[in-house]
This record gives structure tokens, sequence and C-alpha cells, in this order.
């Protein structure tokens, strides 16, 4: 039989078989997507996806399958927008994904109301429920810590290599010195550990692997000539215990250590010495934003200066460590969790940003000019240049060469040579006060008045090398004004 076709007809079949092939093909390469996505091969299926959830924008299951492509090939900001719509279609794994998104970008509250909504979903049998019960508990944990963030004034931030971290701490000459256990104590220790010499050079607090390979404290005192046998700090968390530093008050000791019970990696803790029961007190984890989940460390206090350093690798590459100077605070201000807009308590968390925690631009410009002449003192040492020689809040001299004004170097000159005479004359002083304790009556007599000489000449010189340092940089300062 012979069937005759007008051109409407032939339209709307060749339409209808244009469609039909058309949801074939849809059908084909979903199938084929599906197939890669089950595979992990994300990113054969991620474009494939993206052609389909174009055409089908409200379906849940393209939008979850595109978001997690999106999301397991490191885009993870694009995902957002494909799996909340996943999650308003109520996709039980979007849950999950979106969970994760929240907990790594520090949105503790939204990451538990996805783990809670999915592990109510899931069947407690399956495995993802107990991995997606641990990660609600971690990020219960990390919320206890949001709710008690330090507000903190930084200074500036470094980034340097790892294995040289400590050359990038200007402390003081008067907070003692740090460096690693090897180099201060040689032998078979650990060249992991650090350690910390008081300034007087009496003590060395260290850390080294004790019989169980775990990073433990110590310390020892200088004896006549040798050093004594090390002693364990007692009281100490459990875990690896490193990265020493104690105040000039002598009991009060900063470290780092990795118990479960901080953030993550290495937390920063302090505790205090008790004399009565030859212990440690419990020791108070820092919380943030000096903690975080990655590695903090080395936590250093210029009491002087009124100066802090520590280390952290958190956002950091491999091999590298950032180390931020901070202001130290005796009384401490915290975040209030319940009125304070979260997204400003994560970036003080998180440090996202040095400038908005300063909010006092002078105790800043303070800071900034110790950490300038912290600099120059460093590079002094460094250099063994001749001397150094304060002339402003921003200069120093180490040679001669540095004076502009010929007066003010010879007056320098003047100084240095005097101090050597004072102090021969100090020695030559305490010399005779020891002959003069020893004497008997006669000879005393002798030599009270020459002690008595030598005594007003080391007062009158003591007094005269103590003002010239001033009159030296009046003169430099004056010659420089007016030049």
């Amino acid at each position: 039989m012979h069937i005759v076709m007008n051109s409407n007809t032939r339209r709307y079949l060749l339409t209808v078989l244009a469609l039909c092939m058309g949801l074939v093909t849809f059908a084909q390469s979903q199938t084929q997507a599906r197939k890669w996505f089950a595979e992990g091969e994300y990113e054969k299926a991620k474009p494939v996806f993206a052609k389909l959830v174009k055409s089908n924008p409200k379906s849940g299951s393209l939008n979850y399958w595109y978001g997690v492509c999106l999301n397991e090939t490191g885009e993870h900001d694009k995902a957002l927008p494909y799996l909340k719509k996943a999650v308003d279609s109520d996709v039980e794994n979007a849950y999950r994904y979106m969970g994760d998104y929240y907990l790594a970008d520090g949105n503790y509250e939204e990451a538990l109301d996805h783990y809670d909504t999915y592990l109510n979903k899931v069947d407690p049998t399956d495995t993802m429920f107990v991995v997606y019960t641990r990660r609600a508990e971690r990020a219960k944990h990390e919320l206890k810590f949001y709710k008690r963030v330090e507000k903190v004034m930084f200074v500036d931030s470094i980034v340097v290599a790892k294995d040289k971290f400590l050359e990038a701490y200007m402390l003081g000459r008067e907070c003692g010195r740090i460096n690693n256990t090897h180099e201060t104590l040689g032998g078979n220790t650990s060249t992991e550990g650090t350690a910390y010499r008081t300034e007087m050079n009496d003590k060395i607090y260290y850390s080294d692997a004790d019989a169980n390979g775990r990073m433990q404290l110590y310390m020892c005192y200088k004896m006549l000539d040798s050093w004594s046998k090390p002693t364990a700090l007692n009281g100490l968390p459990e875990g690896d215990n490193n990265y020493p530093f104690l105040l000039a008050d002598g009991v009060t000791i900063y470290f780092a250590n990795n118990n479960p019970n901080g953030l993550g990696g290495y937390d920063l803790y302090v505790t205090r010495y008790n004399s009565d029961t030859d212990r440690y007190f419990m020791a108070d984890n820092l919380g943030m934003p000096f903690n975080s989940p990655a590695n903090d460390y080395m936590m250093v206090i210029d009491e002087v200066n009124n100066l802090g350093w520590f280390a952290t690798d958190r956002n950091q590459p491999e091999g590298m460590v950032c180390i931020y100077t901070f202001l130290p605070s005796e009384t401490k201000q915290y975040y209030n969790y319940k009125e304070d807009r979260f997204e400003d308590i994560r970036q003080a968390a998180q440090i996202a940003s040095i400038a908005a925690t300063q909010t006092d631009q002078e105790a800043v410009r303070k800071a900034q000019q110790a950490l300038f002449r912290l600099g120059l003192q460093m590079q002094a040492e460094v250099k063994k240049n001749d001397f150094t020689f304060v002339i402003d809040d921003f200069t120093d001299y180490h040679s001669l060469d540095n004076f502009k004004c010929a007066e003010a170097r010879q007056l320098y000159k003047d100084w240095v040579a005097k101090q050597e005479t004072l102090k021969r004359l100090g020695e030559e002083l305490e010399a005779m006060r020891e002959r003069y304790t020893h004497s008997s009556s006669n000879d005393r007599k002798n030599m009270t008045n020459e002690l008595l000489r030598l005594e007003q000449q080391y007062e009158q010189l003591e007094t005269e090398v103590m003002g010239m340092p001033k009159a030296i940089r009046n003169l430099e300062i004056n010659y420089i004004r007016n030049k």
C-alpha cells in the first residue's frame, strides 16, 4: 500500500524521529557518564554532565553528579551551586559533600547541619555512616575552638623554608637564644628537636626523642665547667612535645604538642612550673588564631620589645612555613560567638588579613619600629660588624664610616676608649676592695685614701661614659638636619 504524505506530516515525523534519537543519545551519554562517575573517572564524566545539566538544570541527580565531578577535580567553589541544588532536591549523598565543603571552609555549624541530615538518611551499617560520624565529631570539636577566638593584633608575616625557619625569629638578646637541639647539645640528640638557652646561659630547655621515639622536653643546667644530666619535664600532655620557649619569669613555658585533643597536627600550649610538686600544671591550648588544623609551633615572646612570633604551615606548600609576628597582650580579649558576625570570627581565626587585625595603629607602629631595630641588630651580628650604635628609632650605625659628623665620630672613639678605661679601673677597684677585706687594720688605714680616690675616679668616669651616647646622637642628628 502506498502512503502519500503531505509536507506537514513529513515534518512532524522527522521531528518525532529526531526527538527519539536525541533521547537515545541523551540516555547513552548519561549512562556512559555515570559509568565513569562510578569508576572515579570524574575528569571524563565532567564535560558530559556539564552538557546534560545545561539541558535539564532542575534535575537534582544531574546537579549532584556534575557538582561532585567539579568538586573531585579541584573546582570546589564552582561545585557549590550545583551541590546546593542537589540538596534542595534531597539527594542523599549531596549532604555529605556539602558538609565537607563547609568543614574545609571553617563553617562548622553549616557542616554539622549537613552531616546530621546525611547521617539521619544513611543506613547505620553503611561504611560511610562511620566515616561521617567521625567527621561530624571533628566539626563539633573544632566548633568548640571557634567559640573562643582571641583578638590578636598581627604586625607582619614572612614565608621561609622550614629547615631554616628559626633564623626568621628576630629575638632580642635579653630573651635568650633558640636553635635546633643537635647544634645546641650535639652528640646523639635529635636534629628534629629545638632548644632554648636562657639569657644567662645557665639553663637549656630542649626536645629530643625518648626511648619510644616520641619527642619530649628536657632541661639541664650549667654547673662549674659542664652541664647537668637532663631531666624530663613532668606533667606535659601525651604525644610529641617539642619547640620549648621559657619566659623571663623562669616558670612559664610555651611548647607544641600533637595530641588528638588539639585542632590538628602540632598545637601551641602554655603551662607553668609548680615548685611544690616538681611538675607542670595542666597545659592550656592557646586556641585560635594561634592554632589551626595544620601544624602550629615555636611560640616565642620577647617581653622587652613586646613582640611575639609563631610558625605555622597552614596554607603553605610542602617544605615552607609562615612566621607570624604579633603583639602579645596581658589582658586577653575574645570574639563574642553569639553577637559577632561568624564571618568576622572565621577571618580572624584563619588570619585572613593582617591589616584587619591592626585596630591600634600607634601600637603597630611601635612594634614595627622595634622589629626594624631587631632586624638591624641581627644583620649586624650576621655580618660581624664592628659595633651597633643606635642613632634613632630607624637608624643604627655599625662602623665609624657610618658617621656623617666628624665631631660625633671622634666623640664615639673617645667613648669607646673611656669604656675600656672604666673597665680596667673597675677591675683595679675590685682587686683593691678584695685586698682591703683581707688586710690588717694598719694596712687598711694606709689603703683607705687610695681606695676612696679610685672609687671617686670610677664614679666620675662612669657618669661621663653614661652621658656620652646621648651627646654623640645629638651631634650626629643635628649635623644631618643642618646639612
